[in-house]
């Protein structure tokens, strides 16, 4: 069975065995196996799955390769109207921000997610805090602090 196989079978696991079995302690060291070339596939395989196999991905990923991250975050970004998974795994990254396409592409997601939706608005200031980007999305949201955001 493939690596990317076997992760897809613990993350559609039953809640009960997935939890009493500790599963997401197996599926965090599959996901640290994974490799850039495996990143399409698993891609793929996002979409096709709900909510709640996508949760328990970001869930999971505490030991993902940082290319890896990088990869999948990337490849987030361009999937149109995703659900969930950008912010969770941006939390992932260094705490330092770099001048990368991918920063940028984070910002750009960031900003546009601020605008669409108040209820999240926690959420974003935490992620881009967390992955260094939140002075940056501050800029570029006219603000001069998160208390000036209401938050």
């Amino acid at each position: 069975m493939s690596l990317l196989n076997e992760l897809d079978e613990l993350l559609c696991s039953d809640d009960d065995e997935y939890d009493r079995l500790d599963l997401f302690l197996e599926a965090d060291a599959l996901i640290g196996q994974l490799q850039c070339a495996d990143v399409p596939a698993l891609l793929a395989l996002w979409q096709t799955r709900s909510l709640f196999w996508q949760q328990r991905y970001t869930q999971a990923c505490g030991a993902i390769d940082g290319a890896v991250l990088r990869a999948v975050l990337t490849g987030l970004l361009q999937i149109k109207q995703v659900p969930h998974g950008v912010f969770e795994l941006m939390s992932r990254l260094p705490p330092v921000a770099d001048a990368s396409p991918l920063s940028e592409a984070l910002l750009d997601y960031a900003e546009q997610a601020w605008h669409a939706n108040q209820e999240r608005q926690r959420q974003i200031q935490i992620s881009c805090w967390s992955c260094g980007l939140s002075g940056r999305l501050l800029k570029r949201l006219g603000l001069a602090s998160w208390k000036d955001a209401g938050l």
